[in-house]
């Protein structure tokens, strides 16, 4: 962005200075650099230097048109959430949540959590007295100035024992160094100020001898020129160097020392105000709406009406306000956070319903999309434990399915929907499996049109239908059927060696593993097809002592070492269906840690070597003894020295 002229800076002068009241010194005293410390206590004072310079109240009312235009502006009916793109899409607005592993296991984490503690009870309490402080709005009627004062500092001071609790995470001390940040900007251009008065009295002073000696200078110069005229002149040689000259350099750098001050107080309001509207749309977008509308709150006793459009962040307000011309407000963000808290309210309200309908389902659902919308608002975080016990269950269950779903294991699929339509009956069971016997129909039917074309002798055609039947179910009872009757029909070495061909075509090693004892007297006398055999048996059977290795050590809950044994078969062979099950049922023990290793092989394979060792290094935290942790890390380490310019 280029840096404003000086003209342009001038002419924002009485614009900033007009919204910067003289600052109060929360501290007494001259106020210092550098970050603010919490106080002793949050008591009240009467002390006129603890209490900030409010604006009077009617400059504080915005109008309804940002209201008025969101309602016209956004889809209400588009709430969705994208696994896939990792987005909450919300009224029209858009949020990122993160990988879809990430904010699966975070939501697993939620439901598997303890009732919130009384500390984090009591720091609930801390922001919404905070919140009562900063209302206008007092017990009876409207606050007055002077009350507003001692309120908004009494607030500024709770952010800092909001700030000491785990469940806030150091938000409030962001918020509260953010309004601190303003005052001691606003010390230190009144101190400007002041200086710029004294430098405007020496203007004006040397404006004036600059008129008396250019007048006495001028005389003096006519003078000379008569005395020319008449021959009386001295001899002595007018310089144009005279008292006037050395005045006007003494004015210009005054003047130029005023301008030099007055930049300096628009530069520093000008910063000081992006740094806290900044802020602003971060808590938006981490989804902290109560700390959002209170340091928008501060935001609107600190600047006047005329200050109130944000100039930061404006591609990240595009996902929520996708139109060209809009330009959002303070009162914007504010109204969108607010909008947000009570959809939470409502979310939860229906969570409440449902599961007291006994739909657990639909009230596991709606849960979730309420959790990824306001996972730090009271009303889910309240949320009873009863309740989240019962819904996790319904929701590893569904999770189960899906995952069968993907492996295609349509048997299992069937016996586990059963599962959860006993624990939720308004489980849609009726649609997967609906869905499940389509697929295992189709399946069918191709394994039929293969067997018509093994009857008319056209194995090609038989082939291809039977590679079909396969991909659409892979377990499907009815090929290993087929298989042995075409085996009964036929000469059992070339049916097993066609079979094998097929087979050894696709990859399909588990399927060579299984009749290894018929195709190794099939193909005894065929040293190419026995060499291959050989090689698919113990590829497998690697395979087998690998997974046998995993599933013992999860059954001793050391997960991440399972998983890396894993991983090592998955190198062997990936294809594999029995490996890809025992990863689907390890998965949700290690999303984390698999979501690490993800991220940083892809930053590895984008030549980002510093993120890849970061990511890295993450993963090594969860599970300190991981090899791939550790090989990635050596491997990354060197490949970014070499980057650096440092390697050997």
């Amino acid at each position: 962005m280029k840096k404003p002229t000086l003209s342009l800076l001038a002419c924002l002068i009485p614009l900033l200075v007009e919204a910067q009241a003289p600052p109060p010194n929360p501290f007494g005293g001259q106020s210092s650099g550098g970050m603010a410390t919490a106080p002793a206590a949050p008591t009240p004072t009467s002390d006129n230097t603890n209490t900030m310079n409010v604006t009077p109240l009617p400059t504080l009312i915005e109008g309804q048109t940002a209201e008025n235009f969101a309602d016209r502006a956004f889809d209400t009916d588009n709430d969705s959430v994208d696994f896939e793109e990792g987005t909450l899409n919300w009224k029209g607005r858009t949020f990122n949540i993160g990988s879809s592993r990430v904010a699966r296991a975070r939501f697993e984490r939620y439901l598997a959590s303890p009732r919130i503690s009384d500390d984090d009870e009591i720091y609930l309490g801390i922001l919404k007295r905070i919140s009562e402080l900063l209302s206008l709005a007092g017990e009876d009627d409207m606050k007055d100035a002077e009350e507003l004062n001692d309120e908004i500092f009494q607030a500024w001071k709770l952010l800092f024992v909001a700030g000491r609790y785990e469940l806030d995470n150091g938000t409030s001390l962001v918020v509260a160094n953010q309004v601190y940040n303003i005052w001691r900007v606003r010390d230190e251009n009144q101190n400007i100020s002041k200086a710029k008065i004294l430098m405007s009295e020496e203007r004006q002073r040397l404006e004036r001898d600059l008129s008396s000696n250019s007048w006495l200078d001028e005389k003096k110069f006519e003078q000379t020129q008569r005395d020319k005229a008449q021959g009386r002149h001295t001899g002595e040689v007018w310089e144009g160097v005279t008292d006037a000259t050395f005045t006007a350099e003494r004015l210009a750098e005054t003047k130029t020392r005023i301008a030099a001050m007055e930049t300096q107080t628009v530069t520093n309001g000008l910063q000081a105000k992006l740094q806290f509207q900044s802020q602003i749309v971060n808590l938006l977008l981490s989804r902290r709406y109560e700390h959002c509308l209170i340091a928008a709150t501060f935001y609107r006793y600190v600047f006047r009406g005329s200050h109130q459009q944000v100039q930061v962040g404006m591609n990240e307000l595009s996902n929520f306000m996708p139109i060209s011309d809009f330009q959002p407000t303070v009162e914007t963000i504010e109204l969108l956070a607010r909008e947000a808290i009570g959809d939470v309210r409502i979310g939860m309200n229906t969570v409440d319903s449902l599961y007291d309908n006994n739909e657990l389902f639909a009230a596991m659902e709606r849960l979730q999309e309420t959790y990824l919308l306001g996972e730090y608002q009271t009303a889910v975080l309240q949320f009873p434990v009863d309740r989240k016990k019962r819904l996790l269950e319904v929701y590893r269950s569904v999770t189960e399915v899906k995952n069968l779903l993907d492996l295609k294991d349509y048997g299992e699929v069937e016996k586990v929907v059963e599962k959860v339509q006993s624990l939720a009956y308004d489980f849609p069971a009726s649609r997967i499996l609906s869905g499940v016997r389509s697929a295992q129909r189709l399946s069918n039917l191709s394994l039929m049109s293969a067997q018509q074309a093994v009857a008319l002798g056209d194995f090609t055609k038989a082939e291809a239908g039977l590679a079909r039947a396969t991909q659409i179910w892979p377990l499907n009872p009815a090929v290993k059927n087929y298989t042995h009757d075409m085996a009964n029909k036929a000469d059992i070495s070339s049916q097993a060696t066609l079979f094998f061909d097929e087979a050894y075509s696709r990859n399909d090693y588990r399927s060579i593993f299984d009749r290894r004892t018929e195709f190794g007297a099939a193909l005894m006398r065929d040293p190419t097809r026995s060499q291959q055999l050989k090689e698919a048996v113990e590829r497998i059977g690697k395979v087998d002592i690998l997974i046998a290795q995993a599933n013992e050590l999860a059954a001793q809950d050391n997960a991440y070492a399972a998983w890396e044994i894993l991983m090592s078969a998955a190198e062997i062979e990936p294809e594999d269906p029995n490996l890809a099950r025992s990863q689907a049922k390890l998965a949700p023990r290690v999303a984390e840690f698999v979501s690490m290793l993800n991220a940083a092989e892809r930053a590895e394979a984008n030549d980002e070597f510093a993120i890849a060792l970061n990511r890295y290094l993450t993963a090594q935290d969860l599970y300190p003894a991981s090899k791939a942790s550790r090989l990635g890390i050596e491997r990354t380490g060197e490949k970014l020295m070499n980057q650096l310019g440092y390697g050997i």
